[in-house]
């Protein structure tokens, strides 16, 4: 802080150098470098149990899942939970928060995605695919499907691909 004073103009000249380096500030802040974006490609099965009854959906990837970056690959975990926002007889339209972490570091991303998941059958059972997009990643996969009371899973374990951008 600087004295204040009426000699000689020292609380002018504080005040000018006070104003200057707020000037300079907002432009220094705006003209930094800001981190490269990364993205990391998954590739694995996921899990989802989506609750037609009270709109719940949960899910997890399986064993085998793992995440690449340019520069090192690695075993992760994907965590699902969330909501339907829409459905039909054939298809669930979600919205969910997802958890990707490292399982060697413990380093988690968080990240928001709307997916669809489809059947081809009203039947109990089936074949299912999978789609998902949002600003920050986008996933999609086949596999198939299975009912239980208010209960259907979907089980994605062909070519399921999920790339975040952070």
């Amino acid at each position: 802080m600087f004295p204040v004073s009426t000699r000689g103009g020292t609380a002018a000249g504080a005040v000018a150098l006070l104003l200057a380096s707020a000037a300079v500030t907002p432009a220094a802040v705006a003209d930094a470098p800001r981190a490269p974006l990364v993205t990391y490609n998954c590739a694995g099965a996921i899990n989802v149990n989506v609750h037609p009854l009270n709109g719940a959906v949960d899910g997890r990837s399986g064993g085998g899942f793992r995440c690449a970056t340019p520069d090192e690959s690695f075993a992760a975990e994907l965590t699902m939970s969330g909501s339907v926002t829409s459905s039909g007889d054939l298809f669930y339209t979600t919205r969910t928060t997802d958890t990707l972490k490292r399982t060697d570091t413990g380093q988690t991303l968080k990240f928001t995605i709307d997916r669809r998941f489809e059947r081809d059958t009203p039947a109990a059972s089936g074949n299912a695919t999978e789609r998902g997009s949002s600003s920050q990643a986008r996933d999609s996969g086949t596999g198939t499907f299975s009912t239980g009371t208010g209960l259907v899973t979907f089980l994605i374990t062909n070519n399921y691909i999920l790339d975040v951008t952070v």
